[in-house]
């Protein structure tokens, strides 16, 4: 019998980027779980409007990022398929095509998007078109308000380009989106995204279990405040039927934030066996999206350092990103330093390395540490919440350095290349061994019993709305 309770399950998230980092492969190794373990099928729902989400569903596909019950929708996409009901168009709802010659986006020879813009590069319309060049949807951001100001407001088109629904506001989009795909079944609803978060707290229904996973620190980066763009989420953590961390000691301390109330749960993500190679491993890892908050800055710089103390020296960066120019330029010409961008196959680079390299600002759960260790790469990590802490034992399966420090960085890559081979090989051991409690079966079965919590706690819930929403009826009737 399957660990997860019956009903449908769908994943929310803002989108999936082609050079994804561990948020995302995170969702996805979920979701081939639940197919591949769990036994149901998986719809990963993404509403961002990009023009390339056909292409990167199907390399998704091409990468073996799915599996074979797991399918991303885009709602963008959907609705140049699919008739969704919504409130009659009006003239208040503002609809004006815009015309040819207005700026297009192209996927291959298709015009996908026409997109209008202020002065400023504010945009202000952007008109979804299908593959035929009809127009699927306008999404209108300027529409004059009969109360001054201006509101949000999309159009929904038949297959001619005529108009058919409309709805004032995204959210109220997202929500008939919802409830048009759920279709009054038993459903569960796993939100993975900040952006979507935001929308799901408010997103009540009978039928529909929806829990919200945490997948970053809460805090800023000192550790001292909770982050702006996490504030309004958590100011409603009791909107959810479940909140799920990736680490108990995250959990804890957002309890002692957010009080009683909340359903908060811990289910790390799964590491799956990887074989261990006896073969000779050499150099340093890094495996990140190249922005700010990963650092990879340090790790080239510690790399560049200790290569003066340890002929030979290289490290292997994997992933892409707005700062590859700038590290590049930083590692300069020499062969230290290699560069492979975004690669679908990096995580085997775990099973030649020597160690991994993480100088995040913050990190959840640090995926890319657990499948380090369970391949028995060792990693040098900066000591911040959470993962690192929970994941390494500083000395035993792994080194933990004072946060930005490059210098201590650098040592403790030069101390881990010029250990003994016996001793690495005993902290190889005890990684692996280390990530075996985080194996498949165990973490699906933890998947199945939070689900089944949030669904009891639906259920509780719903008697309190029952109650509520009839006392409010009896005093708008009086």
């Amino acid at each position: 019998m399957t660990a997860l309770p019956h009903g449908r399950q769908f994943v929310l998230t803002w989108g999936i980027p082609r050079d994804y980092g561990g948020l995302t492969a995170a969702l996805l190794q979920r979701s081939r779980l639940f197919d591949r373990l769990g036994g149901v099928a998986v719809d990963v729902l993404t509403c961002d409007d990009r023009a390339d989400v056909r292409a990167t569903a199907t390399e998704l596909a091409e990468r073996h990022a799915l599996s074979p019950r797991v399918r991303v929708r885009n709602l963008w996409d959907w609705l140049g398929e699919n008739d969704l009901h919504g409130k009659p168009v009006t003239a208040a709802s503002g609809f004006a095509p815009l015309a040819t010659g207005a700026a297009e986006e192209r996927a291959g020879e298709a015009v996908v998007r026409r997109i209008r813009t202020d002065a400023g590069g504010r945009v202000l319309q952007i008109d979804h078109l299908r593959p035929d060049g009809t127009l699927a949807a306008s999404d209108r951001r300027d529409v004059p308000h009969t109360g001054g100001g201006v509101r949000r407001i999309i159009v929904t088109c038949d297959a001619t380009g005529a108009p058919r629904a409309a709805w004032r506001g995204v959210r109220a989009l997202y929500a008939a989106w919802l409830d048009r795909l759920t279709a009054g079944e038993r459903s569960f609803v796993l939100v993975d995204s900040k952006a979507m978060a935001r929308f799901a707290a408010g997103y009540r229904r009978p039928h529909v279990v929806v829990a919200h996973i945490v997948h970053g620190s809460h805090l800023t980066d000192d550790g001292s405040a909770l982050r702006p763009s996490r504030a309004e989420v958590f100011a409603r953590l009791g909107a959810f039927d479940a909140v799920v961390f990736c680490t108990t000691r995250q959990a804890r301390d957002v309890r002692r934030r957010v009080g009683p109330l909340p359903l908060l749960a811990v289910v790390p993500h799964p590491v799956a066996p990887v074989g261990v190679s006896a073969a000779e491993r050499r150099g340093a890892v890094v495996l990140a999206r190249l922005e700010p908050i990963k650092r990879v800055e340090h790790a080239v710089e510690a790399a560049v350092r200790a290569a003066d103390r340890v002929p030979g020296l290289t490290l292997d960066v994997y992933g892409d990103g707005p700062e590859r120019d700038r590290l590049q330029e930083m590692a300069g010409s020499g062969e230290v330093v290699r560069f492979h961008g975004f690669t679908p196959s990096a995580r085997e680079a775990l099973s030649s390395a020597s160690v991994l390299l993480l100088t995040s600002r913050s990190e959840a759960f640090s995926l890319v540490i657990a499948e380090a260790m369970a391949a028995g790469c060792l990693p040098i990590s900066y000591d911040i919440p959470y993962g690192p802490r929970e994941l390494i034992r500083h000395g035993r399966t792994g080194w933990l350095v004072p946060p930005g420090d490059v210098s201590a960085l650098t040592d403790a890559l030069v101390r881990a290349i010029a250990t003994d081979e016996s001793v690495l090989d005993r902290m190889r051991q005890d990684a692996v061994a280390r990530t075996r409690a985080l194996d498949e079966r165990t973490i699906l079965d933890r998947w199945g019993r939070v689900l089944r919590r949030a669904q009891r706690r639906h259920a509780a819930r719903r008697q309190t709305w029952r109650v509520r929403d009839a006392l409010r009826r009896r005093l708008r009737i009086r």
